[in-house]
């Protein structure tokens, strides 16, 4: 039977692999919708990648200069995600270590939720200005919505949850390295 120690070893490998697969699927599916949406659609419309708020076939009736501009508006969000994502990755690489409180492993968590949180917020702004820009660009008549799912608020709370347990961990790790020193 497994330790704990090789358990937690193993699992913090597999999360950060997941990470790993993940961050590089959400790219993927950007530069994939950005470049080619004529991919993006899928073949007998049985499957379709598509960044949030646009249809893929509106994305693909766009010229490349305004699939780049839509493509900057994303940039703040990726590029937050990725570092995000970096962060978890050092995380788990310090847990694998057994290394599970230290000031570093702390200190990654709450960049992590931090940066998360942030990213998910730069997700939303980024969606509605994506569909700003295509409204116009199309000069359509149609109304802009907001939309905010509670998938999304659900999200926000637990990134900001974490960054708040980060913070206590962050305290209470303060508090006990002063108790030691007055032992």
């Amino acid at each position: 039977m497994p330790t704990p120690s090789s358990t937690v070893q193993r699992l913090s490998r597999w999360i950060r692999y997941g990470a790993i697969l993940f961050v590089a699927s959400v790219l993927a599916v950007y530069v994939v919708t950005w470049m080619w949406p004529e991919v993006s659609r899928g073949h007998h419309a049985v499957w379709s990648l598509h960044i949030a708020g646009l249809p893929a076939s509106v994305v693909a009736s766009l010229s490349t200069s305004e699939r780049l501009l839509l493509a900057a508006v994303s940039l703040p969000y990726l590029a937050t995600l990725v570092w995000a994502f970096h962060r978890l990755v050092r995380m788990l690489r310090q847990f694998e270590r057994g290394n599970f409180f230290d000031r570093q492993t702390v200190s990654d968590l709450r960049a992590f939720s931090g940066l998360l949180l942030i990213a998910k917020g730069l997700a939303l702004v980024a969606m509605h200005a994506r569909v700003a820009i295509v409204v116009n660009l199309l000069g359509s008549k149609t109304r802009m919505a907001v939309n905010l799912s509670s998938d999304d608020l659900a999200i926000l709370l637990l990134c900001a949850l974490f960054f708040a347990i980060a913070g206590m961990m962050e305290e209470g790790r303060r508090i006990s390295e002063e108790n030691r020193g007055f032992v």
